[in-house]
C-alpha cells in the first residue's frame, strides 16, 4: 500500500476490540515513526510515554476529560494502548528565537507531525488509532510523573477497530483547499 492509499483509507476510529494486544515490537515501531519525524530546527521537543499496561490504561482514562471535569472517550476502556505526546522545551536556532521571542513556535506544529506519523505507521500495521487533545494536566502529572510545566500534548489511542467501526469521513475537495500562487 503507498502512503496515499494510506491516507485515504486511515480514519479516527472509536470502537476498539477490546481483548486484542498490541505487541510491543509494534508499539516500538509506531513511537519510532513519531521519534523520526521533523522538527522546527531539529529541536524534537517530544517526549513519548506508552501506556500498555491494565494500570496504567485505567490512569490515562481517569486523566482524559472533555471538559469542566467530565470525563470523555466512554469508547477508551477498550483501548488496546495509548501513547502521550509531552511537548518539551524546544531548542530553536538564535536568530528563530531573535525573531519570534518564542522557544516554543513550532513545538505544537511538531508535536502534531508526529502523532500523524504515528498514526500512519499503526495504520501499515493494521492497527486503528484515534488522537484525544483534552486531558487533565495535573493527573497526567501525578500519574505518569510527567514534569510540571511540561505539557501532555496529545494522547494517542491504539487497537485494533471493529468491523462496524465509522467510515472516514468526507474531505472536502483537493480545488476547495489548494490554490497556486495566490489565494
Amino acid at each position: 500500500m503507498d502512503f496515499l492509499e494510506i491516507m485515504q483509507q486511515r480514519r479516527s476510529c472509536r470502537s476498539y476490540q477490546p481483548d486484542r494486544v498490541i505487541p510491543r515490537e509494534d508499539l516500538l515501531k509506531i513511537v519510532e515513526a513519531g521519534r523520526l519525524s521533523p522538527s522546527g530546527c531539529n529541536s524534537q521537543p517530544w517526549k513519548f510515554i506508552v501506556i500498555d499496561t491494565p494500570e496504567a490504561k485505567e490512569k490515562l482514562c481517569d486523566a482524559i476529560v472533555v471538559g469542566n471535569g467530565i470525563t470523555g472517550a466512554p469508547w477508551r476502556h477498550n483501548v488496546s494502548a495509548f501513547i502521550i505526546l509531552v511537548e518539551q522545551t524546544a531548542k530553536v536556532m538564535p536568530a528563530v528565537f531573535d525573531h519570534y521571542k518564542d522557544t516554543q513556535r513550532f513545538a505544537p506544529g511538531d508535536i502534531g507531525a508526529a502523532c500523524m506519523n504515528m498514526c500512519h505507521e499503526a495504520y501499515s500495521l493494521g492497527i486503528d488509532t484515534c488522537m484525544i487533545g483534552m486531558n487533565d494536566q495535573n493527573k497526567m502529572e501525578q500519574y505518569f510523573g510527567i514534569p510540571h510545566g511540561a505539557d501532555a500534548r496529545l494522547v494517542l489511542a491504539l487497537g485494533y477497530g471493529n468491523e462496524n467501526s465509522a467510515a472516514k469521513k468526507v474531505r472536502k475537495p483537493l480545488e476547495e483547499v489548494c490554490s497556486f500562487n495566490k489565494w
